[in-house]
């Protein structure tokens, strides 16, 4: 497995260091250092980018405003020089949390952190051209997992948001809910049904797909855990 990794921090001495523990683990491969956020956003558009060690203030942006503006990111490890920001930073789905200073110790358990999400969304994720059949009142469509965005629950019927446009089901959320790969979508309210893949956002009372924030009702709030490790 070849992990591709940026660094985005205003700090050179961390790029240094990062780069020379990354150095022990030949899986690693540096795509670009960026010494604010706005650099790294043309990078993010030419490269195959894995994974992102993100500072958290820096000039221009900082690091939590630059994670709301990424529709699909990459995993993301915080490393940070203050640990208030801990808690908070976890609203964004990241994947780890390194307080500088940090050794080599630290740092090879946050990568295998990465390496293993990577390998359950390898594992567990759908197919490209893996699809279900969600019916409307004369036919039945073909569609592709991945153009799912979220189901929303329309009295005994559903409207299933997809990446462009919508179909009104009739099917009730709960049979599209037992239809779907439980590894890849997620009740979050009795009203809605998410796609994560879909997730550019999550905090503990609501979820972010793109411009959409959708609420996450109490007795969901369990599948969280499975959402941001997941598993």
């Amino acid at each position: 497995m070849k992990i591709n990794y940026i660094i985005i921090d205003d700090e050179p001495i961390v790029h240094n260091l990062i780069e020379k523990f990354s150095s022990e683990l030949s899986y690693l491969k540096l795509v670009g250092n960026c010494y604010t956020a706005i650099e790294a956003v043309p990078l993010l558009k030419e490269q195959k980018v894995d994974l992102i060690f993100l500072d958290i203030k820096m000039p221009k942006i900082t690091g939590f405003d630059f994670l709301k503006t990424l529709q699909n990111p990459p995993k993301v490890v915080i490393v940070s020089a203050y640990k208030e920001y801990a808690l908070e930073s976890y609203e964004y789905a990241i994947t780890d949390y390194l307080l500088k200073p940090f050794d080599f110790e630290r740092f090879f358990k946050s990568i295998q952190k990465v390496m293993d999400q990577i390998q359950n969304s390898s594992n567990s994720g759908s197919r490209p051209d893996e699809s279900i059949f969600i019916k409307d009142e004369k036919k039945h469509h073909k569609v592709s997992l991945n153009d799912i965005t979220y189901v929303e629950a329309y009295g005994n019927y559903s409207v299933v948001h997809l990446k462009e446009g919508k179909i009104f089901s009739q099917m009730k959320i709960s049979d599209l809910e037992n239809l779907l790969p439980k590894n890849d979508f997620s009740r979050i309210h009795r009203s809605y049904l998410i796609s994560h893949k879909a997730i550019t956002l999550l905090s503990a009372s609501e979820v972010q797909l793109g411009e959409k924030t959708l609420p996450i009702g109490r007795v969901y709030k369990k599948n969280l855990d499975v959402i941001v490790k997941g598993r």
